[in-house]
């Protein structure tokens, strides 16, 4: 099967859970057999090549913008009639045009088009979402032939169901890195130390302002639950890159994106991280997690997760600064999200896809 897929960002030079999510899936698709190919917006003129994060180009809702992505297709149009599949992740709006003729062409019973099937990679951080938002998520699902959600909460907030549901994909690296959580914890002279690992985007959507508003308020303070631990040495890491990179530079060392995130997980305590693939990342090595649940959309993307037994969730600084201190992780519940979070393998996310397309071109 020749498969097309239009990301976001190229999936080899880029780092992130879209990128992750589509070059694993690539690999195992092109073991199986397929050719697998790949446009991403990174490769329009003009835009800001090589970001760790995130788009500082020209705006993506431009005018401007969108007439070079969709020039951009035109030149490689050659590439659609080549395809059997064309898969979008996350920015169906720059092949819109195209979809409506293809859908204009199949209601007139025109052979030879090829299945249009988009991936929802999560929500745009804003709750509730705009409506331009929720219009384009319900034109995506009514303009291609299948849809797969990351999560289940799109019925609630956006008025569709994608047609399967995934929780992202664990990468094989973890299988050799991972290990039985023993609450062991490193010993200073003064007492013991425990590390607060951050993982992710250094942005709202990840519930970083929490964070930083909790060390802001309560770090150094005598009624802090912190001060109270006087024997503890807490030592806060994040690991991720973002625009509130400086803000989390006061309170302890900020890596940047990062290609081996397992490296400061393994050293972790603790970690909070609250986007699908990073809680996969941090369950798969046997870390405790907890989440952030900042607004009531947050809420209902932790809640439909199958690891919401097994994980903490805080709504508020207050709350997660209270947590921090007092977290005493179960072993049982991190034994079983790890045996979970090791079955989210790419040969089960492709398995999913193929479903889906073999479905669908029947």
């Amino acid at each position: 099967m020749n498969i097309l897929f239009l990301t976001p960002r190229d999936s080899k030079t880029n780092l992130g859970g879209v990128e992750g999510h589509v070059r694993l899936l690539t690999e195992e698709s092109e073991r199986r057999g397929h050719e697998v190919r790949e446009l991403s917006l990174d490769e329009i003129d003009g835009f800001n090549k090589g970001q760790a994060f995130g788009y500082k180009g020209q705006a993506l809702g431009s005018l401007g913008y969108k007439l070079k992505a969709w020039g951009y297709l035109w030149r490689h149009r050659d590439l659609f009639r080549w395809a059997g599949v064309i898969h979008i992740h996350d920015v169906f709006w720059w092949y819109t045009p195209f979809a409506i003729i293809n859908k204009g062409l199949a209601l007139l019973r025109q052979q030879g088009q090829a299945l249009v099937s988009v991936t929802f990679h999560g929500w745009e951080g804003i709750c509730p979402p705009k409506l331009s938002a929720v219009i384009q998520k319900r034109l995506a699902s009514w303009l291609s032939n299948g849809t797969i959600g990351v999560g289940s909460f799109y019925r609630k907030w956006y008025g569709m169901e994608p047609d399967k549901i995934v929780w992202g994909v664990n990468s094989k690296i973890n299988k050799g890195l991972a290990f039985e959580y023993k609450g062991q914890a490193l010993r200073a002279k003064s007492g013991l130390v425990r590390r607060v690992v951050f993982l992710g985007r250094l942005e709202e959507v990840n519930g970083i302002e929490v964070v930083i508003e909790a060390l802001r308020k309560f770090i150094g303070r005598k009624d802090s639950p912190l001060q109270a631990q006087r024997t503890v040495l807490y030592r806060f890491v994040f690991v991720g890159d973002g625009s509130y990179r400086r803000e989390a530079e006061k309170f302890g060392k900020v890596t940047g994106m990062v290609n081996n995130p397992q490296k400061y997980l393994a050293e972790a305590d603790v970690v909070i991280t609250s986007s699908y693939m990073s809680m996969l990342e941090t369950a798969a090595m046997g870390k405790p997690i907890i989440a952030i649940a900042n607004n009531p959309l947050k809420e209902d993307y932790l809640d439909g997760h199958p690891l919401r037994n097994y994980i903490e969730i805080c709504k508020n600084s207050g709350e997660l600064i209270g947590r921090i201190a007092s977290f005493q992780p179960r072993k049982d519940a991190i034994l079983a999200a790890q045996r979970w979070a090791l079955k989210q393998t790419p040969e089960r996310l492709a398995d999913v896809y193929e479903e889906l397309w073999n479905l669908k071109l029947v």
